[in-house]
């Protein structure tokens, strides 16, 4: 039983790792409060990404949509925060708290509510213009 335990607490610190690193890699924010005050502060709405340690299809978003140059160019219209909606459940406010992965919330930094949201894979394509729609909702 130790055994298994000591896989588990391994593989949870080494997707732990993971995801920081992407983090690191992608620019993006692991702490809630401080990019929705960067957010406030640039005036841009913050874009929180939530994915699960065992989704596939939060791995492939990830690195085929958001990693690529076409989307990576356009993340600077945002602030963004990814976290993990089991190791991150209490840093981030429970109403974003989604049982599929991966969601995407688009939220107003002033009055903290989303006002746009997405709930699976999207191909580049359906992801820049979701980005288009958060921007054009925001600006409202």
């Amino acid at each position: 039983m130790k055994k298994i335990l000591l896989i588990l607490l391994i593989a949870c610190s080494l997707f732990a790792a993971e995801i920081d690193d992407y983090a690191k890699e992608m620019g993006f924010h692991r702490d809630y409060t401080l990019a929705l005050n960067e957010a406030k502060k640039a005036e841009k709405p913050l874009m929180l990404l939530i994915g699960a340690d065992n989704c596939p299809w939060c791995r492939k978003l990830e690195r085929r949509t958001i990693a690529s140059e076409e989307i990576k160019a356009r993340l600077g219209e945002v602030v963004t925060v990814i976290m993990d909606q089991n190791f991150d459940a209490k840093k981030f406010p429970a109403e974003f708290s989604s049982p599929r992965t991966p969601s995407i919330f688009f939220i107003d930094p002033k009055s903290g509510k989303h006002f746009n949201e997405s709930v699976g894979y999207l191909k580049k394509n359906e992801f820049s213009a979701l980005l288009d729609m958060a921007k054009k909702e925001f600006k409202k």
